[in-house]
């Protein structure tokens, strides 16, 4: 304390787990690692608190520009990944939530030079979309109500596009919209759901 900022951040080691504590609910610890190419970062929070419906620590990723890449809100342990498109500094923020708890947590950011393996933002139109390969999974995640992810995939011959979603919840409310576009916008397939779908779109 105090790193409430980028310009008096804690520098952190990728893999290795930092400690930290939210001393009170306008407190904010930011983070800062180093990704030496372009890849993803992934963000393993160990949280004190062990709800799944209360609310306690806010955690996001961010670039320099103060860009979010991704990010939740928690009273329990979670993790995410974000994709980077470029080498250089990124930011782990950590802050009270709804509610405040001032207990130790612990915070991992680990970096990889694997592109493609996780969404990048902004990816939110077709112009801006994440090129994706045939069969090969990729992750993402909605960090707001009105976030977009868009992916963009090329087919070389007439067909069908088979979509699997594999969903971080298994409830009937439906948390996520899935739907596939031709060029043109028009919808192809698609469905809303809280679990894992497929569905097969032709083309």
């Amino acid at each position: 304390e105090a790193n409430g900022t980028y310009a008096t951040a804690d520098s952190i080691s990728s893999g290795t787990q930092i400690k930290g504590q939210i001393y009170s609910s306008t407190d904010l610890d930011v983070f800062a690692i180093d990704a030496t190419a372009a890849g993803s970062l992934e963000v393993s929070f160990d949280a004190p608190t062990n709800s799944s419906y209360t609310d306690y620590f806010a955690v996001y990723l961010y670039d320099s520009a103060g860009n979010i890449l991704a990010g939740n809100s928690t009273g329990e342990d979670i993790s995410f990944t974000a994709g980077v498109e470029a080498a250089g500094t990124y930011y782990a923020a950590v802050s009270s939530s709804t509610y405040h708890n001032s207990e130790e947590y612990g915070l991992t950011v680990t970096t990889s030079n694997t592109m493609g393996s996780a969404e990048t933002e902004a990816n939110d139109g077709f112009a801006t979309a994440d090129s994706i390969s045939s069969g090969t999974q990729i992750k993402g995640q909605i960090y707001s109500a009105t976030d977009l992810d868009v992916f963009a995939i090329n087919a070389t011959a007439a067909g069908g596009l088979e979509v699997s979603f594999d969903a971080p919840t298994n409830s009937y409310s439906d948390y996520f919209a899935v739907y596939v576009y031709d060029s043109e916008g028009n919808v192809l397939a698609g469905n809303n759901s809280g679990k894992d779908i497929s569905f097969t779109a032709g083309i």
